[in-house]
């Protein structure tokens, strides 16, 4: 999908490409996240079972989503989302494209969340 930002989805160089305030928020399991070690810089990692909980706090904001391969749990935090009224779509590829692409990554701070 070559579209900057399309229905549901963003290439990882194409969110960089769009220079506006959008929240990208991690939503990989503690486990891989963990695993990791690393994350997007300037993301914010929030647990994805928990999103009805916490999805409120991104009312009336451009919400981008990551997984580890932008599956199954991006894409039903960002049905979520968007069923909760936030413009939300999901990084195509999730972390892994995101790493592929040769985009910058950060070390994960494990207090947060």
């Amino acid at each position: 999908m070559s579209q900057v930002y399309n229905e549901t989805s963003v290439s990882p160089l194409d969110l960089i490409a769009i220079g506006e305030a959008i929240v990208i928020i991690d939503v990989r399991k503690p486990a891989a996240r963990s695993s990791s070690g690393l994350e997007v810089p300037g993301s914010v990692w929030r647990h994805p079972f928990d999103a009805v909980n916490w999805a409120g706090a991104f009312k009336g904001r451009r919400v981008v989503v990551y997984c580890v391969h932008g599956h199954e749990v991006s894409r039903a935090v960002r049905g979520l989302l968007e069923d909760s009224g936030i413009e939300a779509r999901l990084i195509e590829g999730g972390f892994e494209a995101w790493r592929a692409a040769g985009l910058p990554v950060v070390p994960v701070e494990l207090s947060d969340g």
